[in-house]
């Protein structure tokens, strides 16, 4: 019995040394990421602003619980402890309300942020008000045998009602792929990884299991850095601004859409006068399938049309036709901001953007506009 005693407490000195390396890693990546997203806060738009908020509320929730298990009090074991569900909780639901700015920064107002943000932080507030006199629970049965304690029904209610209305709010926020610097797969990317954050912290509250405490933690860094990337060097956060179109000469050498006596296939035909009247490439959600849609065909009639018109394929064809009018807001000298014309233009993305721009210029968007302009903003 001893002996049983003794491995279980080796086993759990273990388990609480490897929580604490994984907090100090993470409050140390939380305080890198908010640090480097304040001091670029500058170069994007407000969600830049919350991101650095968040990262350095997360950093202090990390900190606290680091400082629970120095001070010898198991994060692990326990199920739904109000401590750990209040700060849990608050952070998931800054995560979960960070896509919105992004989805549609018109529509996150403060009045909005107020009412969204009310219902959490109550049921957040009444956690801490009620935690001295919360049963300690151990485990998944003990939540049955008294759920009928205000103490015990509450938490599992405030668990679910923090988390599930959240995650379902994104799916429902207006979106407009002219103001929102993502495309609609990007704001998919967004709603799962944070719901992969949700349900790892959801099984850890109600099993007490440290497996599930360490994917949470591990899950969250993961999430911090990865979003702290995409803001800095991925998405685009500038305003739209509508630009009138030009006919200037383009300098791009690559199978022109505007070449249609040479044309002989109807689809294709069909396919340059879509682009032409309805800019169809500047929309960073259109897709193949999509387009075949709109063409009354099939997305392999389409692919084989649009080879044989000369390109590789689909991404190609929209992304040289995004290039070209870059091209021609450069040479009419209407490109203040090489993102926001990159932005106008279709590209939701600035690897991509510029990628493409070397790829089919073979030099720089700086490089190219140097000569013809005395004040750009580079990306």
């Amino acid at each position: 019995m001893t002996g049983i005693s003794a491995c279980t407490k080796y086993l759990l000195l273990g388990l609480m040394n490897e929580l604490k390396i994984l907090l100090c890693w993470g409050i140390s990546t939380f305080l890198l990421c908010g640090l480097l997203l304040w001091f670029r806060r500058d170069y994007g738009d407000r969600s830049r602003y919350y991101l650095c908020f968040t990262w350095i509320v997360v950093a202090l929730v990390f900190l606290v619980r680091l400082a629970a298990v120095e001070g010898g009090r198991p994060i692990s074991g326990r199920i739904l402890p109000p401590e750990n569900m209040s700060g849990g909780l608050m952070l998931l639901l800054m995560l979960f309300l960070y896509p919105i700015e992004v989805i549609n920064k018109s529509w996150f107002t403060f009045r909005r942020l107020l009412q969204l943000y009310s219902p959490g932080v109550t049921l957040i507030v009444i956690l801490l008000f009620v935690r001295p006199y919360c049963r300690e629970l151990h485990s998944f049965s003990d939540i049955w045998l008294y759920i009928g304690e205000f103490n015990v029904w509450f938490r599992v209610a405030a668990l679910f009602l923090c988390l599930v209305p959240y995650a379902l709010l994104l799916f429902f926020i207006p979106y407009n792929w002219r103001e929102s610097g993502v495309s609609s797969r990007g704001v998919l990317h967004y709603a799962f990884v944070i719901q992969v954050i949700g349900i790892f912290f959801i099984l850890f509250m109600l099993t007490g299991l440290t497996v599930f405490n360490v994917f949470q933690l591990t899950a969250a860094m993961c999430v911090g850095v990865w979003m702290t990337y995409q803001e800095l060097f991925v998405r685009f956060g500038v305003q739209r601004v509508e630009t009138p179109k030009v006919d200037a000469a383009l300098s791009l050498q690559v199978p022109s859409t505007t070449e249609e006596p040479k044309v002989i296939n109807p689809l294709i035909e069909e396919l340059y006068r879509l682009m032409d009247e309805e800019e169809i490439w500047r929309n960073p959600d259109m897709n193949l399938p999509e387009l075949a849609s709109k063409l009354y065909t099939n997305r392999s009639y389409l692919s084989k049309a649009i080879q044989e018109a000369g390109f590789k394929n689909y991404s190609d064809l929209i992304n040289q036709r995004r290039i070209m009018e870059f091209l021609k807001l450069a040479d009419s000298g209407q490109v203040s901001s090489v993102q926001d014309a990159f932005f106008q233009v279709g590209f939701r993305s600035r690897e991509t953007a510029l990628r493409c721009f070397k790829k089919y210029t073979g030099a720089l968007p700086s490089d190219y506009l140097r000569n013809g302009a005395s004040s750009l903003t580079d990306l």
